[in-house]
């Protein structure tokens, strides 16, 4: 080989290197300014993306607090039955997202395939994979399954936090205080007090001060006719306990056939609430599954329809 052929083959070599390592020092100065903020929830801090574009939820409420930050989920856990237990207006919003399975159990396989850059999980159902997922993305666990009014109002500012965006939901929730406060004034004087109950065939869990449907209820100026202190969210009751509590206003969260069968029990006519025609059929999605602010603001809605007559 001529000197002038060994002289052209050096030098290809040397740029070849060159470009790789300007390529590596370019890959590590992307990594290094690449900006990101420590957020704080249930079960420790997480380092977050400054911007994170691609989150994936796994329990409902947390659909609404993204949306409200203007984000949408690219992977839902939705237990395969969306139709049922998302609402309308808001498959339509995120249309286009993956199911990534139940909410109890997630499809770890399907999360990954996504490529997420934030998962949003709950604290109480997924503290047993929060090391799993944080593997895949970083992740925040937040209440959500068990949360009360409080709480609800916290993920939401901390959904909006995590993401970025921050004022933006901060005027969200500061939006339907306002609302509550408006709702409130209009409230019957003296409205009484009330008892949210899930009537599962019969079986009836009702809800305490600690969930979060009682709490907007609450927020509206009514008693909840649970007066025994418990952390539990949720109470089994039977039907004599029921006419014990004799609530002036019940509402009553509907199963999935849309039927009460309470109604067909001797004790039922016992009821003030029946005597006065102050029962109230729900939707048990939208009044139980749907615990987000804007779920508040549409419970809070419904209660004005159904609980302000009469003031």
């Amino acid at each position: 080989m001529n000197k002038k052929k060994i002289g052209l083959l050096a030098f290809i070599t040397m740029l070849a290197i060159g470009m790789l390592i300007g390529c590596s020092n370019t890959n590590k100065e992307n990594s290094a300014d690449e900006k990101t903020r420590v957020v704080k929830h249930e079960l420790g801090e997480t380092k977050v993306k400054e911007n994170p574009k691609r989150v994936v939820v796994l329990e409902l409420g947390f659909i609404d607090a993204l949306l409200d930050a203007g984000i949408k989920p690219v992977g839902v856990a939705d237990d395969d039955k969306a139709e049922q237990l998302i609402d309308k207006d808001v498959l339509k919003e995120i249309k286009g997202y993956k199911s990534v399975g139940t909410r109890a159990q997630p499809s770890l396989e399907s999360i990954k395939l996504l490529k997420p850059d934030l998962i949003i999980a709950d604290s109480e159902r997924h503290k047993n994979v929060y090391k799993e997922l944080s593997k895949i993305a970083p992740t925040i666990e937040l209440k959500n399954l068990n949360a009360n009014y409080d709480d609800l109002l916290n993920t939401e500012l901390k959904v909006g936090e995590a993401v970025g965006k921050k004022a933006k939901v901060e005027k969200v929730v500061e939006e339907h205080k306002q609302k509550m406060k408006d709702l409130k004034a209009k409230a019957p004087k003296n409205p009484g007090n009330v008892l949210v109950i899930a009537d599962a065939n019969g079986n009836i869990n009702a809800r305490t001060s600690n969930f979060f449907t009682t709490g907007v209820l609450e927020q509206l100026g009514f008693k909840n006719a649970l007066t025994d202190p418990t952390k539990e969210y949720s109470v089994k009751m039977t039907m004599e306990q029921l006419v014990k509590a004799d609530p002036d206003k019940l509402i009553v969260m509907r199963n999935e056939k849309g039927h009460t069968p309470l109604a067909k029990q001797p004790l039922w006519k016992e009821l003030k609430a029946v005597k006065n025609n102050q029962v109230y059929e729900v939707d048990v999605f939208k009044w139980s599954l749907r615990r987000s602010v804007q779920g508040a603001n549409g419970i809070a809605d419904e209660a004005e329809k159904l609980l302000f007559e009469g003031k």
